[in-house]
C-alpha cells in the first residue's frame, strides 16, 4: 500500500434518533472522549489515508469542539437527506480521483488501523469493486411475519464498516441508487445493486456500531484490559517496612533486592501483565546490582511509561495484602494518597484491602507479607 494513497469519508450527517438524546450519537462521551474522535482516530494517524472527509448535517454544532477539527487532512462536507447522498457529495469534494476509498461510520468508534490495511490487501487481490468487514451470525434468527419462522444463520452475515470500494464504480454506483431513490443502508448494497462484485473480510465482534444508550457501556468493556500480579516477601529483623511507598514502622523489614514494597512490586506485575509485557523480573532482574535498594516507585514509572508507549492508561485498581502485622487500616488513607500519587489515578479507583491467613504458613507465622492485585488498563486517545 503506498503511502497517502487513500481517501476516507465519513459517514456523520445522521441524528441518531434511537439513541434518545439531545446530540447526535457520535457524540457521546466515552472515557473522556467523542465516539465520533475514537472512531476517526485509526484513520488520523494511518500514513497511508491522505484526505478525510466528513459528511455532517447542516446543523451540527458539535463538530468543531471535536480533537481533530483543525486536522490539516480533514475536510467538511454538508450531507444529504439519505446515506447515499451524503457519501456521494463527499466524493464529490474530494481533492483528486483516487483509487480506492474506504468509507465507515461515526458511530463505529472501535476498529484498528489493520482493518484498513486487511481492507486494502483483500480488495487489490481480489480485484472486486468493494470489499468489506463482516461477522458470522451466532444468535437465532427469526423472520417477521405472522409464523416467526426461525431461519438458517448459516446462510446470513452481519455487515460492518469500514468498507474500500473502487472510487470511480462507487461514484457511478450511488448516482444509480439516487436517480432511482433506492436507500443504502451501506455502500456494498450500492456496489451489489448495480451488479458490480464484491468480496469481504472477517471482522470482530467487538467493532460495534452504537445505536443504542447501553452501548456505550458494552463498548467501554471492550476497551479495558486486564492483569493480575502476586509478590510475597519474607520478614526478618528491621525498622519497618515500605507499603505502596508509605513506610510503617515496626521491629522488621522485607528481605528483597530492591526495597522490598512487596504491594507496588504486586500492581507492577498487575499492570505488565495486563499489557503483555511479561513481569517485573524480566526488566528488573534481581541479580542485577543496579537493582540494589532500589525505590519501587521507579519500576511504578516504568510501567507506566510502557503502557503509554501502548497507548493505554491505568483505569482502576485493586488490591489485597495478606499478612498477620503490621495492621493495614491504621495507615490506609496514607497508602491510598501514595498509589493515588504515584499511579496518576484518583482514589476512588484504588481498591486496597486487607487480611490474615488464619495462622497458616509462613504469612500466618508472621514470617512474611504478600500482596496480590489487578488492574484494568484502557486504551486512551
Amino acid at each position: 500500500m503506498k503511502k497517502n494513497s487513500l481517501l476516507t469519508i465519513i459517514a456523520a450527517a445522521g441524528v441518531g434518533e434511537r439513541f434518545r438524546c439531545k446530540a447526535p450519537k457520535q457524540y457521546a462521551q466515552i472515557n473522556g472522549h467523542s465516539i465520533i474522535e475514537r472512531a476517526l482516530k485509526p484513520f488520523i494517524d494511518s500514513s497511508y489515508v491522505s484526505e478525510i472527509i466528513i459528511a455532517i448535517s447542516k446543523d451540527d454544532n458539535l463538530i468543531k469542539n471535536q480533537d481533530f477539527y483543525n486536522s490539516r487532512k480533514i475536510k467538511y462536507v454538508i450531507g444529504g437527506a439519505t446515506r447515499q447522498e451524503s457519501i456521494n457529495n463527499a466524493l464529490h469534494a474530494a481533492e483528486k480521483e483516487y483509487e480506492y476509498v474506504i468509507t465507515h461510520d461515526a458511530a463505529r468508534p472501535n476498529i484498528a488501523e489493520d482493518d484498513i490495511t486487511n481492507l486494502y490487501k483483500d480488495i487489490t487481490t481480489s480485484q472486486t469493486s468493494c470489499s468489506f468487514l463482516y461477522t458470522p451470525v451466532y444468535d437465532s434468527i427469526k423472520e417477521i411475519d405472522s409464523k416467526e419462522k426461525t431461519k438458517d444463520k448459516s446462510k446470513f452475515y452481519l455487515v460492518q464498516t469500514p468498507q474500500i470500494s473502487n472510487f470511480n464504480d462507487l461514484k457511478i454506483a450511488l448516482k444509480k441508487c439516487i436517480d432511482e431513490n433506492i436507500n443504502c443502508p451501506d455502500e456494498s448494497f450500492a456496489i451489489e445493486y448495480s451488479d458490480l462484485t464484491l468480496s469481504k473480510v472477517m471482522g470482530t465482534r467487538s467493532n460495534i456500531k452504537i445505536t443504542e444508550p447501553e452501548d456505550v457501556e458494552l463498548l467501554s468493556k471492550f476497551l479495558t484490559r486486564s492483569g493480575t500480579g502476586f509478590d510475597l516477601h519474607k520478614y526478618e529483623a528491621g525498622d519497618g517496612i515500605i507499603l505502596g511507598g508509605h513506610k510503617i514502622k515496626c521491629d522488621y523489614k522485607t528481605v528483597a533486592h530492591s526495597d522490598g514494597d512487596v504491594l507496588l512490586h504486586s500492581i507492577a506485575d498487575s499492570i505488565l501483565g495486563a499489557a503483555a509485557l511479561g513481569d517485573i523480573g524480566k526488566f528488573f532482574p534481581d541479580n542485577d546490582e543496579n537493582n540494589r535498594d532500589l525505590n519501587s516507585s521507579k519500576i511504578i514509572k516504568y510501567c507506566l511509561d510502557k503502557i503509554n508507549e501502548l497507548n493505554l492508561e491505568i483505569y482502576n485498581i485493586d488490591t489485597t495484602v495478606i499478612c498477620e502485622e503490621p495492621k493495614i487500616n491504621p495507615h490506609r488513607e496514607e497508602i491510598l494518597q501514595k498509589l493515588s500519587s504515584l499511579l496518576m489515578i484518583p482514589v476512588s479507583r484504588i481498591g486496597l484491602k486487607a487480611t490474615t491467613s488464619e495462622k497458616i504458613g509462613i504469612i500466618g507465622e508472621n514470617k512474611a507479607i504478600a500482596v496480590q492485585s489487578l488492574v484494568n488498563l484502557r486504551e486512551k486517545l
